[in-house]
């Protein structure tokens, strides 16, 4: 039967694969049904709308987020974006082995929950296979919006054409219109001679409702798509930039946006596997109070593709933790977190104190019983990282490789980190990843070192990569981070300690003052982020420091010749922190460089000592000479000098007073002269 109140019901059947399928098209005979045999293809389904959806649990597919356990494979990712498409009254039928295997926690707890809900159907293969009747509730097939997505459309128009400088957030849950308003608002705008119209998000699938909306309202709507990274180096013109799940995009670039552009709309699913919608709310609020104060809000909670407090969105959530939310802490927590903290300097390991706990680990099987506990858990990583996925629940609870430390306040969980043993790879397989024959699952880091720093025998170590860092949004810039990550330091057991992230100065910052040294740098920027990826090591045996000598070393010797191409276009900042020192300069380059930088001496016959000068002196051991150099002058060493850019870029990019190559020169002579003893 369908529900008359438009509920989306959940039906499982089990049994062999065939078996399922059989019945499962029996079922839905006279339906629009979706059979996704591929999880891996969800996305090219997202945007359409299903009476019901077939989503096949049984072992085949070897996409990478999958769990694939007992004759059971599930993509946690798969199923929260799939069930996004099945429309109000409308099925999911779930088809899963006989007996699923309970080695995975994920899918134990999964079902657990899922044993809870109304409305759950568990269909036996010999029961009566009647069709199911068709749905009786469907909105958007009607194409009736609602109220809210009216009126987000009004307030995206009225960015266009009311005062600059006054920013729309819009903000919702799953399937409320969100992107359908974006490219409803853009059709209007364009229709009326708004021609220069700009979409933004992490992929192009992501933003396919845009524009299906847009041409179905106007059939010659012409949209540009700019990738977050495209978007951060070109910055075109345009009338309007709308910005889709913006919470899968760093800060840092959506600040930049703001900055640059002053009609724009950020749009950001609340909870989804799109990216993590309440890190994006409590971190980018700040930005907008500072740079635009009058921004303007925008939530739609009324669901168009199914009914309010629907069965199935309800159980999606709570079983992909979509709502978890980080401790509430009471003002004893507050003030007993500082007193601590305050106590200890924020540093040490396991406390016996009475409230305070550094560095418990978690016990995985105790956890998934214990909800409250979980959810502050995952709660703490979803607010933290701008792109917090449903695989990243599985992966945490199903690797074994993955441990979690955290810190307690009153049994509440403040901080939490994830780490992962890697290496311990044997020689022969370690050669092949060297030379770049294999690549193995997973030992991110080590074999990084490997096949792009060049440490052959990288992989053969143990390492722990910290995957992972977080503290709660009330307790943060008060050292419990820094309190965690030395207490993992002081009492890990592998041979060296790592972390990979997208590089910005402040992390670099924060990761050198720990003792982690940078030994890579990924060449291409990630398209979603726009950072270059970096690797940091920190050795705690003399096996390691070798590794982190070699890696280290490395790094050094390449990074002078990657500026010229890879990382011609790197920010001034982050080459001026990653910057190691080079040979000293002979006598005779000393008078050389005397002569270019008080006298006439020309660039080009000088561009030796010049350059071995400055590479030294931006170094980060020579912190007083870049105490010495304003903005300006830091920025024309590093493009003219180490990333070699013609005069006529330099100029350019360097805007203001620098009109062209002589403004340049003499900007450089200062420079220079400025940081020479």
């Amino acid at each position: 039967m369908s529900l008359s109140s438009g509920n989306r019901q959940i039906i499982v059947i089990s049994g062999s694969q065939s078996d399922c399928l059989t019945h499962a098209k029996k079922l839905t005979t006279n339906l629009d049904c979706l059979l996704l045999e591929e999880q891996k293809k969800v996305q090219s389904f997202l945007g359409q709308e299903f009476d019901a959806v077939i989503f096949d649990c049984h072992a085949k597919d070897t996409e990478k987020h999958h769990v694939k356990v007992g004759g059971c494979a599930f993509d946690p990712n798969a199923f929260g974006a799939i069930t996004g498409t099945i429309c109000g009254g409308g099925y999911l039928l779930l088809l899963t082995p006989e007996n699923p295997s309970d080695k995975s926690l994920f899918l134990q707890r999964f079902w657990s929950v899922l044993s809870m809900y109304d409305h759950l159907q568990i269909t036996a293969l010999s029961s009566n296979d009647t069709p199911l009747i068709s749905p009786q509730t469907s909105l958007q097939k009607n194409n009736h919006g609602s109220v809210d997505q009216d009126d987000a459309v009004d307030k995206i128009i009225h960015v266009v054409k009311g005062h600059r400088r006054r920013p729309l957030v819009i903000t919702s849950d799953r399937g409320r219109g969100k992107s359908a308003a974006l490219g409803i608002a853009a059709a209007k705008l364009f229709e009326v001679g708004y021609k220069n119209i700009i979409v933004c998000a992490p992929s192009k699938k992501t933003a396919a409702i845009i524009f299906k909306h847009a041409l179905k309202d106007s059939p010659d709507c012409v949209l540009t798509f700019y990738s977050p990274d495209e978007l951060q180096q070109q910055k075109p013109k345009a009338d309007l930039v709308l910005i889709d799940e913006a919470a899968a995009i760093p800060v840092s670039l959506l600040s930049s946006f703001l900055t640059y552009y002053s009609r724009i709309v950020f749009a950001t699913t609340q909870h989804g596997y799109e990216g993590s919608g309440r890190g994006f709310a409590i971190n980018f609020k700040k930005v907008l109070d500072n740079i635009a104060p009058e921004w303007v809000s925008c939530e739609l909670n009324t669901p168009i593709r199914w009914s309010e407090n629907d069965t199935l969105e309800n159980f999606v959530f709570d079983a992909l933790l979509l709502n978890a939310e980080p401790a509430e802490l009471n003002d004893t927590s507050l003030s007993g977190t500082k007193n601590i903290m305050q106590k200890w300097g924020g540093v040490h390991s396991t406390s016996s104190a009475e409230l305070l706990s550094i560095n418990s680990i978690i016990d995985k099987n105790a956890v998934i019983d214990d909800s409250a506990m979980l959810s502050e858990l995952f709660g703490l990583l979803v607010s933290a990282h701008y792109q917090t996925k449903p695989s990243d629940l599985m992966h945490l609870l199903d690797d074994d490789l993955i441990s979690i430390h955290v810190i307690q306040i009153n049994k509440q969980i403040v901080a939490v980190a994830l780490l992962i043993k890697e290496g311990g790879i044997d020689v022969k397989t370690a050669t092949d990843i060297f030379e770049g024959s294999r690549r193995l699952k997973g030992h991110l880091v080590a074999q990084s070192l490997a096949a792009n720093a060049g440490v052959e025998n990288a992989p053969c170590m143990h390492g722990e990569r910290i995957i992972r860092i977080a503290v709660h949004p009330e307790l943060q810039q008060q050292g419990l981070g820094t309190a965690l990550l030395k207490s993992l330091m002081q009492n890990s057991k592998a041979d060296y300690l790592s972390t990979s992230f997208g590089a910005t100065t402040e992390l670099l910052s924060f990761w050198q003052q720990l003792k982690f040294t940078p030994v890579y740098l990924g060449m291409k920027r990630d398209a979603s982020s726009g950072t270059h990826s970096v690797v940091m090591l920190h050795s705690k045996t003399t096996v390691g420091e070798t590794l982190l000598e070699t890696a280290a070393q490395r790094f050094e010797k390449h990074f002078p010749h990657l500026l010229l191409e890879p990382f011609r276009e790197l920010e001034t900042k982050l080459v001026l922190a990653l910057l190691t020192p080079q040979e000293s300069l002979q006598i005779d380059e000393e008078k050389e460089l005397i002569a270019f930088a008080n006298k006439q001496r020309g660039y080009e016959n000088t561009v030796y000592p010049i350059w071995r000068f400055v590479y030294n002196r931006l170094s980060t051991t020579f912190k007083r000479s870049k105490e010495n150099l304003n903005d300006d002058e830091k920025e024309i060493l590093v493009l003219k000098v180490l990333q070699k850019h013609s005069w006529k870029d330099v100029a350019k990019k360097m805007g203001g007073d620098i009109h062209g190559k002589k403004d340049a020169l003499l900007l450089l002579r200062r420079a220079i002269s400025n940081i020479m003893d």
